[in-house]
């Protein structure tokens, strides 16, 4: 008997235990399962701020001003003075041109001169004695007076057989060697092997660089660029916009405009004709609501953002971007300050799925 009491408590102990045990685990999961999701190491609040971009370009380093130096007169180089790199000054000689003709040249008309000059004396000296009219002396005279302008006309030419720097600058160019044939370059010579131009003069150097249309409404003068040089990968250097141009040119159906940069500081190893990349950094003056550009989805073609819905779980936000500085992208429409959005989905997102 009293073995068959202690097995009902036995049995009713256990039945209580059971229910118990169900009971607690039911509590605990239905208390899991109500509790909130951690999600703060998968959102970011949407931040109000001013955003900085960058407007990348390609360029090429040329010459501040440039000129090719044709002769005045043609003939074959005599000598040349200078070298390619050299620094010259203005007026300095640079090449002479062979005037030995030109020498024979100027003295034959010194000699026609001094005929015609003693031809009129002679007349003159006539007419005061009565032996001719005014009209021969007249004659004489201005047979006299042609024969002193072409000489005159012919001395000025001595000049043109000297090559001189229109200006100051370097030798960037050489085209001749000495006994080349050189003709100016508005005339049409019948020597296949003459040359049109002796050396090219430049002074100073610049960047011209092509900006697309859709970016040059955000290009300043005076604005700053970071200038890369394929020749010198690990250096950076700064210039700044001097001019814009006024008319956009066309290449490829794609519109660009013209923007001149010189360097801030000496760069004496940077060469004309040397290839730029160039980032103009950009300022906005307003502030902006953004976002990191990471956290920007694209859903059905559509363009949003995860923001937070039910139970802590992703939801597509479709919004109206605007600029980019790289890292932050601004949202003119459907977001306020404050609010959060997925930085990265969470494993246990459906979207995961």
């Amino acid at each position: 008997m009293f073995d068959l009491i202690k097995k009902n408590i036995n049995y009713k102990n256990g039945v209580i235990f059971f229910i118990f045990t169900s009971l607690s685990i039911f509590l605990i999961n239905n208390l899991k399962k109500n509790k909130p999701i951690d999600i703060s190491e998968f959102v970011v609040p949407v931040e109000r701020g001013l955003l900085s971009e960058s407007i990348n370009s390609s360029g090429e380093i040329k010459a501040s001003r440039s000129l090719k130096i044709s002769p005045r007169k043609q003939g074959f180089i005599k000598s040349i003075k200078v070298n390619e790199g050299d620094l010259v000054k203005k007026n300095q000689i640079l090449a002479t041109l062979d005037n030995l003709d030109f020498k024979y040249k100027i003295k034959e008309f010194e000699l026609q001169a001094e005929k015609q000059k003693s031809d009129f004396k002679r007349r003159e000296y006539l007419y005061n004695e009565g032996a001719i009219s005014k009209q021969d002396l007249e004659d004489y005279r201005i047979k006299y007076n042609s024969s002193k302008a072409r000489l005159n006309d012919a001395a000025a030419e001595s000049s043109f057989y000297k090559i001189k720097a229109p200006f100051d600058g370097k030798i960037t160019a050489k085209y001749v060697e000495i006994g080349s044939y050189v003709t100016p370059s508005a005339s049409i010579s019948s020597n296949p092997s003459s040359k049109n131009y002796i050396f090219e003069l430049s002074d100073g150097i610049e960047i011209i660089a092509k900006v697309p249309e859709s970016d040059i409404g955000r290009i300043k003068l005076g604005q700053e660029a970071l200038i890369r040089i394929e020749a010198y990968p690990s250096r950076k250097f700064k210039a700044e916009i001097i001019e814009i141009a006024s008319r956009a040119s066309k290449d490829n159906n794609v519109t660009s405009f013209e923007v001149t940069l010189k360097f801030r500081d000496n760069v004496e190893d940077v060469k004309i004709g040397m290839t730029t990349d160039l980032e103009f950094k950009i300022t906005d003056s307003d502030e902006k609501i953004l976002i990191p550009t990471v956290s920007i989805v694209t859903e059905k073609g559509k363009k949003g953002i995860l923001i937070v819905g039910k139970n802590n779980n992703p939801k597509f936000k479709e919004i109206e971007l605007g600029i980019s500085s790289g890292s932050k992208t601004s949202v003119l429409e459907g977001l306020k300050e404050g609010d959060l959005i997925f930085l990265d989905i969470p494993p246990w997102s459906k979207r995961n799925k």
